[in-house]
């Protein structure tokens, strides 16, 4: 399964329904519980750009392989809301921006079904399904989580759920868990049955738990200590001159830059540039997780390495900096609720010597591991005490491994795909790397441009040094100034 923007997505052509939830106006009531960190400045930035907030969304798209019922669905989603409270609450800003939280009981909530068009070609299945998404889902308007189905012309026993949510109330893993999820409330509502779905607690009482934390941090917590400790470790001289690590710069190529590994697709004027690939395939994953194995490490060490020899072939430094999203789903009560259960660590690669990827993926390990320990900490209030240019994002690398994910080996078949939109211009540079069933693909967004050029050539220079390491078994360091495009 990939990551990738709608307009990367092959949506078939159809007939399209929006599932509208509705709630009485008077069910709804203040509620003291306060927002998570990340909710509270995404949603101050909302109502600070005012009508100019658009196309800020997260979502997922895939087949469930039943007929289409229409009161199923419409009960689906109602169950769906009533599921998880992230998707009842909401907040209100007054004039300053302050926010409020308001949230509403299940039982006030009704799901209808809108019609959006009928027989429509794939581009106007794309044009449609976007412009609503983009134009809907923000985190100072409820509902933050809508969905549309796209009734197949071509098939009568299958159709197309495509969602999305604002990222206050849902995150990557939100995005997969809900396939499996929806497929088992929509299955049983067509049986007639109780789904007999385990509960989990809820992102609201969580993001006042994380405020709980918060308040108790303090300038001598090791947290503190590790995130000022990380951002002194910046070299003004390195690649990555700025305590807040950002895409590293590289060495000018005096040879043909190296090819993209997919052409980027064309962004609308003010957005960021994306693209998604495979870089292994299953077998190819598979040789290379048994390499990271028999060196004493995991795949993700091995990932982590492979980016260390990355920059060290384009940079001239082996030493990366980035920022790593981590889940915050600390207690079995948070498993599966929908919410943006995130936090951030920094990582600091540094092979310490080694000359080769067998010897480097050790001290990568090691040193990858340093931060870790500030995950549960969250970050705004430890950028708060330390002060300083501590915003991020700048660079930043996910990694994560979801071959084990409940119905995985379906996701193929159901073409199901996680999905983003389209980003603001901006200066910074995210990659998503998943390990999945089949194989290992990484999708990006990064500034258009001059800069578009580097990050072609880091990731068609990393994808080839996985691929020389799984042939030979290894592969030695290497600062190339000139061609960046041939691993030696």
């Amino acid at each position: 399964m990939e990551y990738t923007e709608l307009a990367d997505y092959p949506l078939p052509a159809g007939s399209l329904t929006a599932w509208v939830p509705e709630a009485d106006p008077a069910a709804w009531t203040d509620d003291p519980r306060r927002l998570s960190y990340m909710h509270v400045e995404h949603a101050t930035r909302a109502a600070a750009e005012g009508d100019a907030w658009y196309s800020q969304w997260i979502g997922t798209a895939f087949l469930i392989e039943s007929p289409l019922d229409h009161d199923a669905l419409a009960g689906t989603m109602k169950r769906w809301y009533a599921r998880h409270e992230a998707f009842r609450s909401s907040v209100i800003a007054d004039d300053d921006h302050r926010l409020r939280r308001t949230t509403v009981p299940a039982d006030a909530i009704s799901v209808t079904s809108r019609p959006m068009g009928e027989n429509l070609a794939s581009t106007e299945v794309f044009e449609q399904i976007n412009e609503y998404f983009n134009t809907t889902v923000s985190p100072l308007a409820w509902p933050h989580c809508i969905a549309i189905t796209v009734d197949l012309e071509d098939r009568a026993d299958a159709f197309l759920l495509v969602f999305a949510a604002d990222h206050t109330v849902m995150d990557a893993y939100t995005q997969v868990f809900a396939i499996k999820e929806l497929t088992a409330i929509y299955e049983a509502a067509l049986r007639g049955e109780q789904d007999n779905l385990p509960e989990f607690g809820s992102y609201v009482d969580f993001s006042d738990a994380e405020r709980e934390l918060g308040d108790q941090i303090r300038h001598t917590d090791a947290a503190v200590a590790l995130w000022s400790q990380f951002f002194a470790a910046a070299d003004p001289e390195s690649p990555q001159p700025a305590p807040m690590p950002t895409f590293p710069e590289q060495i000018a190529s005096t040879g043909s830059a190296a090819p993209a590994i997919v052409a980027e697709r064309t962004p609308d004027h003010g957005f960021q540039a994306t693209l998604s690939s495979w870089l292994l395939d299953a077998a190819e994953t598979k040789a290379f997780h048994a390499l990271c194995k028999d060196a004493g490490a995991n795949m993700q060490a091995g990932i982590y390495t492979a980016l260390s020899m990355t920059a060290s072939r384009l940079s001239g430094n082996a030493d990366l900096r980035f920022l790593n999203p981590i889940h915050t789903r600390s207690e079995v009560k948070w498993g599966e609720a929908a919410g943006w259960f995130v936090g951030l660590i920094p990582v600091h690669l540094r092979p310490q010597g080694a000359t080769t990827f067998r010897e480097a993926i050790g001290p990568i390990a090691s040193s990858a591991a340093d931060y870790r320990k500030v995950g549960a900490a969250p970050f705004t209030p430890v950028a708060d005490l330390i002060g300083g240019d501590t915003t991020p994002p700048g660079f930043v690398v996910s990694y994560i491994d979801l071959r084990h994910a409940e119905g995985a080996d379906d996701w193929d078949r159901r073409q199901a795909r996680v999905l983003r939109s389209a980003t603001r211009a901006a200066d910074e540079v995210y990659f998503w790397i998943n390990r999945v069933p089949g194989g290992t693909n990484i999708s990006a967004r990064f500034p258009t441009g001059a800069e578009a050029e580097g990050v072609h050539r880091f990731i068609s220079t990393f994808q080839q040094i996985l691929k020389t390491v799984i042939a030979d078994g290894d592969l030695a360091y290497a600062h190339v100034t000139a061609d960046a495009s041939s691993p030696s």
